[in-house]
């Protein structure tokens, strides 16, 4: 049996995330920014609650609470929530003395979508009338303007937002794996957003509709609550808005151990969403057309350097499939220089990445 034919068209799927990247490179060159649609305006209700699901977090907390109400001005009636969960050190009284609202959990499973869960159940009249929930990190920093910006969105009608995640390393395998997340953001998400298509929800600077995250929060159990909620949001037809002008600052690993764990954490729960939302993802995919396809594909299809190790073994079986897909990739990472703030360090960290990627670092997502 010849199985050649079989070969090639197991590699020509194997370059299949590397067209759709290059795709999105070419719709972010060619196309223009959509005019907002925007619909009957919404009355400002009572703010937003900015959630922080804290695990000792005691030295960081504070700082991070303090300087979030240094923004709470541009969404007047907005509070500050921290759960310090199952902590064992001083995060609860930290967050306190900075004048957050401070709800303490001290058992149940374990994981961010647990503790969102938990909270929004057991503090129902506290985010009810609110206008939206923004989740951040217990290290994030939101720069000035952000929450007038989400604010914005919502009064516009948006049901779920994004902000751009802006990556603080400080270690140069950390600027690597920054970099690529600034890539993926924008290029992929702007062409993205530019179609009109959902984009994906990255763990922090992500904002709901309360009625929407409470819907969806009880069914949150795995390592990658964000997403969890890709799928299911994508299943249910609820999009999912960029806001670029929302910046939210986030710290990376400065020890190449830390990076690895966070990587395999995340591994690790994308094979739990796999195995527990396929039903969802299939549902989304057929439902969805072209955005679900941009979305939930390329979602599963990383990290990033194990399919361009993949293509790079290829080349010895299947030279022409595999150097196209390569070809495609290093278009898609020069076209990044095109939209980074530092297109020359971005260039030189680049011709650096080899180095990295053999010693196992996966910086490439």
């Amino acid at each position: 049996m010849n199985l050649y034919p079989a070969g090639q068209v197991i590699a020509a799927v194997l370059i299949f995330d590397s067209l759709m990247r290059f795709l999105l490179v070419l719709i972010r060159f060619l196309s223009r920014p959509r005019s907002k649609t925007v619909t009957a305006e919404v009355v400002d209700g009572e703010g937003c609650v900015i959630f922080i699901a804290a695990h000792n977090e005691s030295g960081t907390i504070g700082e991070t609470v303090r300087s979030f109400n240094e923004r709470l001005a541009e969404w007047p009636s907005s509070e500050i929530w921290v759960v310090a969960d199952r902590c064992q050190d001083g995060t609860a009284d930290e967050a306190k003395r900075e004048a957050a609202n401070v709800a303490v959990r001290v058992d149940g499973r374990v994981g961010k979508g647990a503790v969102i869960d938990w909270w929004l159940r057991a503090y129902q009249s506290e985010w009810v009338k609110k206008d939206a929930i923004l989740i951040l990190d217990a290290d994030s920093r939101l720069e000035a303007g952000s929450l007038k910006c989400i604010r914005e969105e919502f009064k516009a009608g948006a049901k779920v937002i994004q902000s751009f995640v802006a990556p603080v390393a400080g270690s140069e395998s950390g600027r690597l794996a920054g970099w690529s997340e600034v890539i993926m953001q924008r290029v992929d998400d702007e062409a993205r957003s530019r179609c009109g298509w959902p984009v994906p929800l990255r763990g922090t600077g992500m904002a709901f509709r309360g009625d929407i995250l409470a819907e969806l929060a009880p069914r949150l159990h795995t390592l990658a609550e964000d997403l969890e909620l890709d799928v299911l949001l994508c299943s249910a037809g609820v999009p999912v808005t960029l806001v670029s002008g929302s910046v939210v600052l986030d710290p990376k690993p400065i020890k190449a151990d830390g990076a690895a764990r966070q990587r395999a954490r995340w591994l690790h729960g994308q094979i739990q969403v796999l195995l527990a939302y396929w039903r969802e993802m299939l549902a989304g995919l057929f439902k969805g057309g072209p955005g679900a396809w941009f979305l939930i594909i390329l979602l599963f299809l990383r990290p990033k350097i194990l399919f361009i190790g993949i293509r790079v073994i290829l080349i010895f079986i299947f030279p022409k499939i595999a150097l196209t897909g390569l070809t495609m990739d290093l278009s898609y990472y020069l076209a990044g220089a095109f939209f980074v703030e530092k297109p020359a360090s971005y260039l030189l960290d680049l011709i650096s990445a080899p180095r990295y990627l053999l010693c196992g670092c996966g910086v490439l997502g």
